[in-house]
């Protein structure tokens, strides 16, 4: 915009009266880094300093009289010769009053960010004169090459971005991470479909994730895990979030599904697509998946119960067999409510030790005297009375307390059986159950020294049973080193329930165990089942021949007992002797039946009449 000149202003002139060839104010923008060109108010070039000729590469010679975009711009973004014939400046433009930024191109090729500023120059009367050509007012471009900023800013917006993104998004798979989980059912849009029903949730598991790493190696589970999610994402909408929520957790967000039977033509498209073998590495990897799912009931459900309640489908889907698809129901929900306050009131029966032994008497059939008990926990529920482990054993192992657990049932073994020998019982051994969690706590062997030592009770008088659930599912666990710490303390170890299904005579073979039980499953078979007679007598055989012991569990009748006997076994236990009962009962039994009749004789309530009224619960 032309401005007044103001006559107050002082005028850049040589010190001292200097004279010289050039004005002083041109040398100085000639020596200025940023460039400075003057145009003419049709776009073309009068002057360029020194500065600017080496941003662009042109002389201002090459370019004089023309306009700079015909040079500078790259060339898809050149005008045509006629829109530059029609080109001027306005003066009332709003292009003096910012600063312009753009992509220009040198003479060799190369690219630059130049900042521009314009300023309008007002000749007035020293411009004035009959000569059309010359200019009444000029403008001024300042530039200043950015490129280095320019490039700076766009690394730190792409940090940003890829900060953000990883902030927001799972590393191995690329998926939603739980924080973005948590915004997109918080979004409007979301909410919207959550209150018009119109939303389904489905919470993916891997079925036995574990062995795929623990066989193949970590590197197959991660190509695992990216299997997987690509195929959510391949059937997934553009409405739909598919998120990894865990290790081997994944949640599929289906927007605008209005029907049960919609979720789960979409679930079941997902487990046929994942279902396809994975090959890796010249392996072929078959992927397995459960899958909960669950669907807005009422317009006040929230995302975040929606989600709860697909991992509730979930988990019943899992323990149904795994590789299907469980939609969430009231019954879910009421058995999941119920899970979660045995959950809660385990945590305090831990805490307060609300638990006891009940002891099962061990008798050898050879002399017809008891040797020893079984140690069984009960819960001693504060309003429900004495719990059997069924109905908080899983639930123990579901809230990571089943090592709490099991250390306190050793504990209160191991003061029962001080309390016999107090007693007069010195030749008594206990039995007592160990689950995998603390048979691969290291610190287990010596913990049990302790407790042995501190009560002044053998070790030989031990005998510790596993499972064999325990020695298939223990996960990282190395049975065949934790059996031989226990061994070497010179505490027994035997392999309970034996022979429910498992692979127990490779077992035998593959670790140094001092005896076996007989599962109840076999011996209430005996009398009934001809073939299963001879694999007991083959197997007590068996036993005998490799110096272990044999302990039939759940014996109940006498046709049981006589096959035992003509069979060999060492030692029974079951109801047909004795059930369960706590430490003050077990004592009082062994004052009123013993010395027991040899050779014995079981009837309807024991070897001889009951002399106690214990509680009708179940073996075990």
């Amino acid at each position: 915009m032309p401005q007044d000149e103001d006559k107050t202003r002082p005028r850049l002139r040589w010190p001292g009266g200097v004279t010289a060839d050039r004005p002083l104010s041109e040398l100085v923008l000639e020596h200025l880094r940023d460039g400075v060109a003057v145009l003419d108010m049709r776009g073309r070039v009068r002057w360029m300093n020194r500065a600017l000729e080496g941003m662009i590469g042109y002389s201002c010679a090459e370019i004089r009289d023309h306009h700079p975009a015909e040079f500078i711009l790259p060339p898809d973004q050149r005008p045509s010769s006629e829109d530059l014939a029609r080109f001027r400046y306005r003066p009332d433009g709003g292009l003096f009053d910012r600063f312009r930024v753009s992509e220009h191109i040198r003479a060799d090729g190369s690219r630059f960010w130049n900042q521009q500023s314009h300023a309008l120059i007002d000749l007035g009367a020293a411009g004035a004169g009959d000569d059309p050509d010359t200019p009444q007012q000029l403008v001024v471009i300042g530039c200043r090459d950015i490129t280095a900023q320019v490039e700076t800013e766009a690394a730190l917006h792409r940090a940003k971005d890829e900060l953000e993104h990883a902030a927001f998004h799972d590393d191995l798979t690329g998926l939603a991470n739980r924080k973005r989980l948590t915004a997109y059912m918080r979004s409007d849009p979301v909410l919207r479909f959550i209150r018009e029903g119109q939303i389904g949730v489905l919470q993916i598991d891997l079925d036995k994730f574990k062995e795929i790493n623990d066989t193949l190696g970590h590197a197959a589970g991660d190509a695992t895990l990216r299997h997987v999610a690509a195929g959510l994402t391949r059937n997934a909408g553009p409405d739909d979030l598919v998120c990894r929520t865990g290790g081997d957790e994944f949640l599929l967000i289906c927007a605008r599904v209005s029907s049960q039977d919609a979720l789960m033509t979409r679930a079941e498209l997902v487990l046929r697509d994942i279902a396809v073998p994975l090959d890796w590495e010249e392996q072929t990897i078959h992927v397995g998946i459960s899958i909960g799912a669950s669907m807005p009931v009422s317009d006040t459900v929230s995302g975040e119960a929606l989600i709860q309640q697909a991992d509730q489908a979930l988990y019943s889907a899992k323990n149904g067999g795994r590789g299907q698809v469980v939609f969430y129901s009231e019954y879910l929900g009421r058995r999941y409510r119920a899970q979660q306050k045995i959950a809660r009131e385990l945590r305090v029966a831990v805490e307060e030790n609300q638990f006891k032994v009940y002891l099962q008497p061990q008798l050898r059939l050879e002399s017809d005297t008891i040797s020893g008990c079984e140690a069984l926990i009960r819960w001693n529920h504060p309003e429900r009375g004495t719990l059997l482990p069924g109905v908080f054993l899983e639930e123990a192992r579901r809230s990571q307390l089943l090592a709490d657990v099991d250390y306190i049932s050793m504990n209160l073994a191991l003061d029962a059986l001080q309390t016999l020998d107090r007693a007069g019982h010195h030749n008594l051994t206990m039995s007592i159950n160990v689950s995998s969690p603390v048979l691969a706590d290291e610190n287990y062997p010596g913990l049990l020294d302790w407790a042995l030592q501190s009560r002044d009770l053998a070790p030989e008088r031990i005998c510790v049973e596993i499972l064999e659930t325990t020695i298939l599912d223990g996960g990282e666990l190395d049975v065949v080193t934790a059996v031989d710490r226990l061994r070497r303390l010179g505490v027994h170890v035997a392999l309970d329930d034996f022979g429910t299904g498992y692979a127990g005579l490779a077992h035998m073979s593959a670790f140094e165990i001092d005896g076996i039980k007989l599962d109840f499953s076999m011996i209430r078979r005996l009398e009934s089942d001809p073939r299963n007679r001879v694999i007991t007598r083959s197997l007590i055989r068996l036993c005998g021949l490799l110096g272990m012991d044999v302990v039939a569990e759940g014996v109940e009748t006498q046709g049981q007992l006589d096959i035992l006997r003509r069979a060999d076994c060492p030692c029974i236990q079951g109801f047909g002797l004795a059930r369960p009962m706590p430490v003050a009962d077990m004592l009082a039994w062994l004052d009123e039946m013993l010395p027991l009749p040899s050779p014995l004789f079981f009837t309807d309530r024991g070897p001889r009449a009951h002399p106690l009224a214990l509680p009708d619960i179940s073996n075990g």
